[in-house]
């Protein structure tokens, strides 16, 4: 059994320690972009990691090609971030402000304790303290385009270790094949397609092209790879009722079939623990910051799982409906209410009892009608859960 199913079963201690000290270590795009997404000091420790790595690392040219793409677009997002926020505090502040002066002052006039001149003050002060605080901010980030620490350590540890580029053939054929994957749900990648469906091939087939460029330098390299990728969807990731377990089993089996070598695939925290075990030097706070990411991404997961599910068509439907259906009601119940008000019996009243049936009818149709548009989001609701 576990000759047959050895990527179900994990490998021995020996073995495991064996690949820590030999293989070649690969990180994915998403792990050196998010340098730029942690502190400045937990940045340093990770990059000070991959250094205590570094005769050991490798770079595939996808991941190399990724990373400058993004990058500068990263930093300028994270730059322009401080303006977008500052702009937006003081919107919703002055909102507060104008709202504060469209307020029937009378009913405050007499009060022993509110003072609306006082509050507005208050607001103008706090808004101009985020303001300066958020210029402070941005005046301090350490990256920028120009002056970039985090870009020139990658330059300088990758420098002679990138893998080759291909040929328009070679990637026509790469293309061709990921789109049979994609199409039939083979991993890795194949979540991506609906996100990347109107980018360029190399964009939406990246990760089947980086996973191709890993089991070749295997091959090449007859070598054991460590793979640290912070992708957790399905494609790269057992994801069973929201709960993230290992890596897919398809990949492990796949990587030692073509390559006759092992593979072990890391999310970044459990990588950084298994180096602390290996005799690197690895902050608590590091292990912190990292943790705590990793358990918002999973989290992100487990839940986009539900939402996934649910059908928002059928709620916003059910919205649009439920205001009609109010109205309705409000307009029923204007009707029944002058009907049941008239006093005596005579021709208009028995006129009156008419037009009331006609009234309950409608109300009944209008009851069932919304019945009919709940049943279903309820049972998508309870399905997704």
């Amino acid at each position: 059994m576990k000759n047959r199913f050895a990527e179900y079963y994990e490998l021995p201690e020996e073995r495991i320690k064996e690949i820590w000290e030999n293989s070649l270590i690969v990180f994915d795009t998403n792990v050196l972009l998010d340098l730029y997404r942690c502190s400045e000091d937990v940045s340093s420790d990770i990059l000070s990691i991959m250094k205590f790595y570094e005769a050991r690392l490798w770079l595939p040219y996808q991941v190399a090609w990724e990373f400058q793409r993004n990058r500068v677009e990263l930093v300028c997002s994270q730059r322009k971030a401080y303006d977008q926020l500052c702009a937006k505090v003081e919107d919703e502040i002055i909102k507060a402000i104008s709202n504060i002066k469209n307020m029937e002052k009378a009913l405050y006039k007499r009060h022993p304790y509110i003072n609306l001149e006082k509050i507005e003050h208050s607001l103008i002060k706090s808004k101009d303290a985020i303001k300066k605080n958020l210029e402070r901010s941005k005046s301090q980030h350490p990256i920028n385009i120009d002056k970039d620490s985090i870009f020139d350590n990658i330059t300088q540890l990758y420098d002679g270790k990138i893998g080759g580029d291909f040929d328009e053939k070679q990637y026509q054929d790469l293309f061709s094949e990921a789109k049979k994957r994609y199409e039939n749900k083979v991993p890795p990648g194949y979540s991506d397609e609906p996100n990347k469906k109107d980018k360029s091939k190399k964009e939406l087939y990246g990760d089947y092209i980086l996973w191709f460029q890993v089991i070749e330098k295997s091959k090449i390299e007859k070598r054991d790879i460590i793979l640290v990728s912070n992708d957790e969807k399905e494609d790269w990731r057992d994801v069973h009722h929201g709960e993230n377990i290992s890596p897919r089993k398809e990949l492990i089996r796949e990587f030692e079939d073509e390559t006759g070598q092992k593979i072990l695939i890391y999310n970044c925290q459990r990588f950084l623990e298994y180096a602390k075990q290996n005799n690197a030097k690895v902050s608590a706070k590091t292990i912190k910051e990292i943790t705590a990411e990793t358990e918002r991404r999973n989290a992100r997961v487990q839940y986009g799982d539900v939402f996934r599910e649910i059908n928002f068509d059928a709620i916003n439907e059910f919205a649009k409906r439920l205001g009609q259906y109010s109205a309705s009601m409000r307009r029923i119940q204007e009707q029944m209410s002058s009907s049941i008000a008239i006093p005596t019996i005579n021709p208009p009243t028995l006129m009156g009892i008419s037009q009331k049936d006609e009234i309950i009818e409608e109300y009944e149709r209008q009851r069932a009608e919304m019945a009919r548009i709940i049943a279903p989001i309820n049972n998508n609701i309870k399905d997704a859960k």
